[in-house]
């Protein structure tokens, strides 16, 4: 209840909430101490719009980085994901006033119900960067921002070398089942293994974006940056070349270019290309687990095997350098003899000193 002063030597009354004292904050119907001694001065102050002029909830921060995420052409998911796994206590708590132990709590919920630490940490950044959004908005969120910094503080050591990555005898072999599960399917899983992109970019593939001799790579949604027109150029081998070609001849250039058997595009969301890449890994004899994503683990770690500086192999790989040295850090330190011999400069002379002279027989 709030009680001010109509300037004339009476006063006024207004019961706007309930406490918290019975059942959990709301943001709403019932506040916390804070939030009531806020909302107070507000209506005391006149103002019409006090509910309107307060900090964004939780929710209501996330709902904005959905929007933001949509408006500059980026999937949205991640924001769809912290709703996912946001808890109804804390769903209309404002930014302003969330502590660093509610959100500690939360964290260490997600952990205590099962959760890998990498996904806690997946789930827990975009988290993150809407409340972040939402102090650059408002100052008073700005002022609480310690509250996520050290409540949803990433977990560590959770990054793991990629271990999926498959030799050229074992790629050349799942090709090669794939295209014996059907022709669609084969040039579909030889383009992740020579593109080396994800399955979201490549299903986005459309027949415009095969040139003369190289295919145009939408970018991935994912990471900083305004990815609406990014592609990446990545050449092609001949042979792929030829058969992209021919998966496009006579087709508008707004169409998919790689289509499963009924013409329509693949629908990586929906996992479609599952059951077809387990029969012919089975077929091929990979490892049990292997997944259609290894050919991309495989295909970065090959760049890097073979030389590629790792800027250029982010930029192909639609990644960045970070991500590269965090997966594959210490699948490299296993060829580190390898690859610095390769580099070594052999000085030794081929012939003896200008300074010796040879004795007769």
């Amino acid at each position: 209840m709030v009680i001010a002063s109509k300037g004339d030597g009476t006063y006024w009354t207004d019961a706007f909430a309930h406490a918290d004292d019975k059942q959990p904050a709301d943001g709403q119907k019932v506040l916390t101490y804070e939030q009531a001694a806020l909302r107070a001065r507000a209506l005391a102050r006149g103002d019409a719009n006090a509910a309107a002029d307060r900090a964004a909830t939780i929710s209501e921060a996330i709902a904005s980085y959905e929007t933001d995420l949509s408006g500059r052409g980026r999937n949205p998911y991640n924001a769809r994901l912290v709703r996912t796994h946001l808890p109804p206590h804390l769903v209309a708590q404002p930014l302003s006033l969330v502590t660093s132990k509610q959100l500690r709590g939360w964290r260490d919920a997600l952990i205590k119900g099962g959760m890998l630490p990498a996904t806690v940490n997946r789930v827990l950044k975009p988290a993150r960067a809407a409340f972040n959004l939402a102090a650059k908005l408002d100052p008073r969120v700005a002022a609480n921002a310690q509250a996520w910094t050290v409540g949803l503080e990433a977990l560590r050591n959770t990054v793991k070398a990629r271990e999926a990555v498959l030799t050229d005898a074992q790629v050349h072999a799942v090709v090669a089942a794939a295209y014996d599960v059907s022709a669609e399917f084969g040039l579909y899983v030889q383009v992740h293994a020579e593109v080396g992109a994800r399955s979201s970019q490549l299903a986005r593939l459309i027949v415009g974006d095969l040139e003369r001799d190289r295919l145009m790579v939408p970018g991935s949604h994912k990471g900083r940056g305004d990815h609406r027109t990014d592609r990446t150029p990545v050449p092609l081998t001949p042979g792929l070349l030829a058969r992209l070609k021919a998966a496009a001849a006579g087709r508008p250039a707004s169409a998919p270019l790689l289509t499963r058997a009924d013409g329509t595009a693949w629908r990586p969301r929906n996992a479609d290309h599952g059951l077809p890449f387990l029969r012919a890994a089975r077929s091929a004899g990979l490892p049990p687990g292997t997944t259609i994503y290894s050919l991309r683990h495989s295909s970065i770690a090959r760049a890097l095997l073979r030389g590629l500086p790792i800027k250029v192999v982010s930029d192909w790989h639609n990644t960045s350098v970070g991500q590269i040295e965090a997966h594959y850090g210490r699948f490299i330190k296993h060829h580190y003899d390898e690859l610095v011999r390769g580099a070594l400069l052999d000085t030794t002379p081929t012939r003896a000193p200008a300074n010796v002279v040879a004795l007769r027989p």
